[in-house]
């Protein structure tokens, strides 16, 4: 298992799936937020409790595929806010299926390249700009042109 600082300096994918986990009282609905080989950060519907393992099944783009891991931390037992959105951290312990270990990969492969694409297209967009307008001057008319990329 990687430590905790190890766990930081890996690639993250910015990445929206939903996903369903198996729970003690039911299915908790979430939400993947970002992603590396090892795990992902989630919004849940439901507080999970930290180091307890947990099955779930992800809604990647072309198909859903299960997983088992284990949550690694949670900002529910901080929370202060009325308007909190609870945030959990899921260390993968395994994914079933050598196909879903594929489509996985394949998925976040995908998400990649899109954002890539995405930032290209910024970059070629900004380089055709006017001088004045590339370096972040408004234009003569007073409307900035809007440079950055479509949310998710």
């Amino acid at each position: 298992m990687v430590d905790s600082v190890k766990r930081r300096e890996l690639l993250r994918v910015s990445v929206r799936w939903p996903l369903t986990i198996k729970t003690e009282s039911g299915e908790a609905h979430g939400e993947t937020r970002n992603i590396t080989g090892e795990g992902i950060f989630l919004y849940c519907s439901e507080r999970l409790r930290e180091g307890v393992v947990y099955t779930m099944t992800i809604q990647l783009p072309e198909k859903r595929i299960e997983a088992t891991g284990k949550v690694t931390w949670s900002n529910l037992d901080h929370c202060t806010s009325l308007d909190f959105n609870p945030a959990m951290g899921f260390y993968f312990i395994r994914i079933d299926e050598d196909k879903d270990r594929q489509s996985f990969r394949e998925a976040v492969i995908a998400q990649c390249e899109e954002l890539l694409r995405q930032r290209r297209e910024a970059a070629r967009h900004t380089d055709s700009l006017p001088p004045s307008e590339a370096k972040g001057n408004p234009p003569s008319d007073g409307i900035a042109p809007n440079t950055q990329l479509p949310r998710n």
